[in-house]
């Protein structure tokens, strides 16, 4: 199987690698940087689930201390790829082992040193991750391995720790701090092979005669503990219970799909799905275990985007992705509560259930002020993408258990919330969601988003109908409520193109071109959307809308209609957003235009692979993997590719 490697060292490229090589398995996320870098190279080691705030500053996910520091010196040389002396350096990753490997040679006075290291994140054992460094020269040299757990964190908002101590003992490194806000312990210990000679603010010393092409191996063994105790076991016994047990979730995964380099690309979506498997009570944050980007929170990426390759591939971890929105159903009716209405208001940017998106999401890059958006307020669509997930894991499992135990409450829930939350217009006799927030976040504040209103109306009727079918000891008051409701809720329909108007009022937007709308643009960190964004009073839209319900729902629109309203939204896409390409490739491959389709496909499966794209929105960092364009590239090739559309030949 192909591997991912890249040859020779560039500086630039240290975020964008840290993303392209992370290690993970569903618990711990170790981005793919070098044993030497620090936490000024974006070293991360992200801990899913576990959130802390600072004052004054965004929530996030925690980045653990770094056990894998370490920098060897031979005969007084620093073997850093930073200080202009490599010979050669490669990186690789071995999708198949989940083992990140790591070749450099440096030059050495007269001498040449190599060094060897590999590393992964255990699958078996979610506490534990694993290092062996190879060192060898070509002549005698001395060495001193300066090593530790590294507490100096790569945060965007931190400090997260406090009351931080480290120490040592003949073999081991250890680091122990608690959380800010709520006092959590965190140990993070990394045993060695070799014995420490000695240790110092926070870092030991190996030192070593290196004999002319005799190895010097290091093992590094870490474990990052939030409770508990660190398992016995060396490197060897380590490396055997990850591989055999990512080696079974690799056969249960993997997809064989066309030429090799779409095989490539889907693979290593797959790989990218398959290490933030969760393993606890806890869903996957929209940058996956990549860092704390999006403050680490739960977006409609996972239930829209991920959650079908989980129902097919890992059922297990499916029902834990759904638990996590039953469980936090209550947060959820506080929410709703919140701002007046009844039901289920889901949050926006979850972390435990509550929403983490502040009101000022975004900052301008001219007057370096925050601006106020609307995403928490107004992107009700987030409900019913809860809804649509917990629907379609029934349809997949016949789960009736988890239904009858909260599962169709939280659908009903979130149906009530889209009732009490609508508008009921005497003079046209129907119900209008107004004020929302669609897909395309460039145009707030609209009303009658068409995704917005029909994915309301379908998750209503099926739930309503599955209540009658489970025979649920449902009220018969809300039951007729939301039937009556639903039967009145407007659904924009198509025009005499066949175009369905994403919301009240776009076509009378400005008609302009994607070029001509970022050609105006005087800044290129410059956001496109709010109240006097680029984008605003133009077609031009972020990602997806329409096109959407096309494949949430495809048997509710005749092929006709997709292809007019594939062929007319498409221009006007900036694909602002890495959930943007994959809806267009679905659709594509549905109408029969598989070449579009396919370019499509790989603009979404390649993203990580290309690097680039958005890094910035306004002055906030939002760089980092992106884990929902890999569940859209695995669901374009299994249910765009892999289901026969008119005239899609595969």
């Amino acid at each position: 199987m192909k591997t991912l490697k890249e040859v020779g060292f560039n500086a630039e490229k240290t975020v964008e690698n840290g993303n392209k090589f992370l290690l993970g398995n569903g618990r711990l996320g170790y981005r793919g940087t070098l044993d030497e870098f620090g936490s000024s190279a974006c070293v991360g080691l992200n801990v899913a689930g576990v959130y802390d705030g600072v004052k004054g500053k965004w929530r996030e996910t925690i980045n653990a201390f770094n056990p894998f520091y370490m920098l060897v010196t031979a005969d007084g040389v620093p073997l850093d790829v930073r200080n202009g002396n490599v010979l050669r350096h490669a990186v690789e990753l071995d999708i198949s082992k989940a083992l990140f490997i790591r070749d450099t040679e440096f030059s050495v006075n007269s001498r040449k040193v190599s060094l060897h290291c590999e590393r992964f994140v255990n699958y078996a054992d979610k506490t534990n991750l694993c290092s062996r460094a190879v060192i060898t020269a070509d002549g005698d040299v001395d060495l001193d391995v300066k090593v530790g757990v590294d507490t100096d964190v790569w945060e965007l908002n931190g400090p997260h720790f406090k009351g931080v101590r480290t120490g040592a003992d003949g073999h081991a490194v250890y680091a122990s701090a608690v959380t800010q806000e709520a006092g959590r312990r965190i140990d993070v210990v990394c045993r060695y092979s070799q014995p420490i000679n000695s240790f110092s603010g926070g870092f030991a010393h190996i030192t070593a005669k290196l004999k002319k092409d005799e190895p010097f191996v290091l093992d590094r063994i870490a474990f990052v503990l939030l409770g508990g105790k660190a398992a016995e076991y060396g490197y060897e016994q380590a490396y055997g219970l990850h591989l055999s047990e990512w080696e079974k979730t690799w056969q249960r995964c993997r997809v064989l799909f066309g030429d090799e380099r779409a095989q490539f690309a889907l693979d290593y979506s797959v790989y990218h799905l398959a290490i933030l498997a969760p393993d606890g009570d806890y869903s996957i944050a929209a940058r996956g275990l990549s860092g704390q980007t999006y403050k680490g929170a739960v977006f409609w990426d996972t239930e829209i985007f991920m959650l079908p390759f989980f129902l097919n591939s890992l059922p297990d971890c499916a029902k834990r992705l759904i638990k996590y929105r039953i469980d936090t159903l209550p947060q959820a009716k506080q929410k709703a509560a919140h701002y007046g209405y009844g039901g289920a208001f889901y949050a926006w940017e979850s972390q435990d259930g509550y929403d983490a998106c502040s009101d000022f999401n975004v900052t301008d890059v001219f007057t370096h002020r925050p601006v106020r958006t609307y995403f928490k307020d107004k992107q009700i669509h987030i409900s019913a993408d809860v809804a649509y997930a917990v629907l379609e894991y029934y349809v997949h499992t016949g789960d009736r258990e988890l239904m009858l135990s909260g599962g169709l409450e939280t659908v009903l829930q979130c149906a009530e919330f889209a009732r009490t939350y609508s508008y009921y217009n005497h003079v046209k006799n129907r119900y209008e969601l107004l004020d929302v927030i669609g897909p395309d976040e460039y145009h707030e504040r609209v009303n009658n988003n068409a995704y917005t209103n029909y994915i309301f109306h379908e998750i209503t009727v099926r739930g309503v109908r599955l209540a009658k079918e489970l025979s649920a000891p449902v009220s018969g008051e809300l039951l007729s409520g939301l039937e009556e409701w639903a039967a009145k809720l407007y659904l924009p329909q198509p025009d005499g193109r066949g175009v369905i108007e994403q919301f009240d009022g776009y076509f009378a937007l400005e008609d302009v071109s994607v070029a001509e709308v970022r050609s105006r643009l005087a800044h290129p960190n410059e956001y496109w959307g709010g109240s006097g964004g680029v984008a605003t009073a133009t077609r031009v839209i972020k990602q997806a809308d329409v096109i959407m319900l096309f494949n949430l729902f495809p048997d509710l629109f005749t092929l006709d209609v997709q292809k007019a309203n594939y062929d007319f939204y498409l221009p006007y896409t900036e694909h602002g957003s890495s959930l943007s390409h994959c809806a267009y490739a679905l659709t594509a491959c549905r109408i029969g235009r598989p070449d579009e389709a396919y370019k499509a496909f790989l603009d979404s499966a390649e993203i990580d692979l290309r690097g680039g794209g958005k890094q910035w929105a306004g002055e906030v960092y939002i760089g980092g993997t992106h884990p929902a364009a890999s569940g859209g590239a695995w669901l374009t090739a299994v249910r765009g590719f892999g289901c026969k559309g008119e005239g899609n030949e595969i």
